[in-house]
């Protein structure tokens, strides 16, 4: 069994990112994420996986020339490197206590890097009076005398943070703003990035598409979860942890769901046809698979966020656009008439029923705001000319979004790509970069910063920011400036230099699939449609998440960004020739 070890910890990995709280909440990863990425970076250098006739000492060596070799080692080592010296090399940053009802210097990571610049930022915030009485005191007081003497904040009863910029301990580091929030992205990028590496060279082509059974299964049995606390209108985590706020399933922001059971339905779709198409080597059955992508679809309308409508929807229009392209020719006229039937039947169910949602949430509106003005008004026949327009029942949880969904401006919307959404907190992001091109200021640090780049001379962008009423306005909801902003050019790289190594592997291979054999249940023989349709529904699936991380933080959650990465590095496992009696080797 040990030859699943690697599978079993990367499977882990992933569960408990998605179930606890979509790896957002980080109090709930520090205890165990250091101590699960070291134990899978040992398990895949001490016991990968070993080929038919390959000794483990062989093994070994060909996970550490792999290793050697693979762009992604590089540039993912000097990603965690740089990602650790803004933790360690952080600004003086003070946390209110309201039960202590005392200041904590909650960075830099260790007190004792405190520079002598950060100890002058806390004296600056000192009365002439109370820093008299600091300087009286033994050098030995001087800090814990500093942070009695400076003022409580407005309201002692809630908790607020102090940063002091430019306190940092070696400036022309890489820093930060808080070692705290930091070290958050140190729950993500190492073990997410060790868990691809582990996947791409300890893994064999069989135990990666047993990978993806596994997300897909996973999956469903969260989407089901998810299914039953929206019916019964559960409003806690775990441990009775009351949420506060919407969430779906385990994830706490319904975005991140948004994002996550679209892209496994796509996943589930794509294990489907390659099961069908590869049935001797498939685990399981393809109605399995179609049992999770109909969970996933449930669960991306109901996660109450307009883009996991919208890309369910678009799924469901792709679906019955592609299937059908890829296979008729090798259907016989009763399936094709089957098929065609069925996949139209869904996408006019589907878009007719969202199609009639969307006019009776604009009815309805058109309708109360017609008695409102003739209340107002207080015109009688107006009022009974408005109650007789027609008024068609309210369904709760869906009627909001898809009124959002009404009522949005598509064309300022598109207007332009990298402030999709962002609005105001794009533009503010951009000035923040400006100002820290290289290094940026550290994981978190748009929320304690975008107040200070609103333009005073500027009444509009006043106005912008008091009506967000500190309403999302913590990130900038599009991955890529927020990126950009906090950890700069270096950083920012130093990610998009990942990605490449993940990317252009994935193309190679998808791009190579046609001169495989491919099994008798495809009989059109077309380029296109002989490209592997696994990695077909793979590109699909990687597009959408990138999409959507240009509209909302799609990447600050590790599960959706952990399953991302395993898109890219789990397609050469599903790239096979038709398995014979004589041609097992290759794909054990």
């Amino acid at each position: 069994m040990e030859r699943f070890a690697v599978c079993a910890l990367v499977g882990l990995l992933l569960t408990l990112y998605a179930w606890l709280g979509g790896g957002i909440v980080a109090s709930w990863l520090t205890p165990w994420t250091p101590w699960l990425t070291l134990l899978l970076a040992e398990a895949a250098l001490l016991i990968p996986e070993q080929r038919r006739g390959e000794s483990l000492f062989d093994a070994r060596r060909r996970v550490w020339r792999g290793l050697l070799r693979d762009p992604l080692a590089w540039c993912a080592l000097l990603l965690v490197g740089f990602l650790a010296a803004q933790w360690l090399n952080a600004c003086a940053f003070l946390e209110w206590d309201p039960a202590a009802r005392a200041w904590q210097l909650a960075s830099p990571a260790f007190p004792a890097l405190l520079s002598p610049e950060g100890l002058e930022g806390l004296r600056a915030l000192l009365t002439p009076a109370a820093l008299a009485k600091v300087d009286a005191l033994p050098p030995a007081q001087a800090l814990g005398a500093l942070l009695k003497a400076i003022p409580p904040p407005a309201d002692p009863t809630l908790a607020a943070g102090l940063p002091l910029l430019g306190t940092q301990p070696c400036g022309w580091l890489p820093w930060s703003l808080n070692a705290n929030e930091a070290w958050g992205v140190l729950n993500w990028f190492p073990p997410v990035l060790v868990a691809l590496l582990a996947v791409r060279h300890a893994l064999l082509k069989r135990t990666k598409r047993l990978l993806m059974a596994y997300v897909c299964l996973m999956t469903g049995v969260l989407a089901l979860a998810g299914i039953v606390q929206f019916a019964v209108g559960g409003d806690f985590l775990y441990w009775g942890r009351e949420t506060r706020a919407f969430f779906f399933a385990t994830f706490g922001y319904p975005n991140h769901a948004a994002c996550w059971f679209p892209a496994v339905l796509l996943l589930s779709v794509g294990m489907a046809l390659w099961a069908h198409e590869h049935r001797d080597i498939a685990r399981l059955h393809p109605a399995v698979y179609g049992a999770c992508a109909a969970l996933c679809a449930v669960s991306g309308v109901l996660t109450g966020s307009r883009a996991g409508m919208l890309f369910t929807l678009a799924i469901v229009a792709l679906l019955a656009l592609y299937v059908p392209l890829r296979y008729f020719g090798s259907w016989a006229p009763r399936v094709r008439l089957a098929v065609v039937g069925t996949l139209t039947a869904v996408a006019v169910v589907a878009l007719g029923t969202a199609g009639f949602r969307m006019y009776a949430v604009t009815a309805n509106h058109a309708r109360d705001v017609a008695i409102r003005e003739a209340r107002a008004a207080k015109d009688p026949a107006a009022l009974e000319a408005a109650n007789a327009l027609p008024a068609y029942p309210k369904m709760p949880a869906l009627d909001p979004v898809l009124g959002e969904i009404a009522g949005t401006d598509w064309a300022a919307f598109f207007e332009n790509p990298m402030l999709m959404r962002s609005g105001y907190q794009g533009i503010l992001a951009l000035r923040q970069y400006a100002d820290h091109p290289w290094c940026g200021t550290g994981a978190w640090s748009f929320r304690w910063l975008n107040l200070s780049y609103i333009d005073p001379g500027n009444p509009d962008e006043a106005r912008w920011f008091a009506a967000r009423r500190g309403i999302g306005q913590a990130n900038v909801h599009n991955d890529t400036l927020q990126f950009l902003a906090e950890h700069g050019t270096l950083g920012f790289a130093l990610m998009v230099g990942c990605l490449l190594s993940l990317l252009i592997p994935f193309l190679g291979t998808l791009l190579s699939s046609p001169a495989h054999v491919l099994t008798d249940a495809q009989a059109d023989r077309s380029w296109p449609n002989r490209l592997n349709v696994w990695c077909v529904f793979a590109l699909f699936a990687t597009a959408l998440i990138a999409l959507h991380s240009f509209i909302d933080l799609v990447f600050r959650s590790p599960a959706c960004m952990m399953l991302y990465g395993l898109l890219f590095v789990c397609a050469p496992g599903f790239v096979v020739s038709r398995i014979t009696p004589s041609s097992e080797a290759p794909h054990a």
